[in-house]
């Protein structure tokens, strides 16, 4: 099993600052006029990296908007694999009768 996995996290706060956008709802009213639907929720979890998957249309909405490539949307980052089912095994309790 790898050691290490890519974590792709989109830099969609960053590149709201560099261009000059104060909040989600300005870059959800931005999204509504190229006629990109999403909803102001859904906005918030891209935004804040808790979406587990994006449609291509917002990444090409994205692009456009910031005039990036659609690299520079993205930073990606080597994490350490963890074992979920390994550590969930070690600290569950056990049922044992006394």
């Amino acid at each position: 099993m790898p050691e290490h996995k890519i974590k792709a996290e989109l830099r969609i706060r960053e590149l709201m600052v560099e261009n000059k956008i104060r909040s989600v709802s300005a870059l959800h009213r931005l999204l509504i006029g190229r006629r990109v639907t999403v909803s102001h929720s859904q906005l918030l979890r891209i935004v804040d990296n808790k979406a587990e998957h994006w449609k291509v249309e917002f990444i090409e909405a994205f692009a456009e908007l910031f005039n990036c490539s659609v690299q520079q949307l993205f930073r990606f980052e080597m994490v350490p694999v963890t074992d979920t089912a390994a550590d969930a095994s070690t600290s569950a309790p056990t049922d044992t009768p006394a």
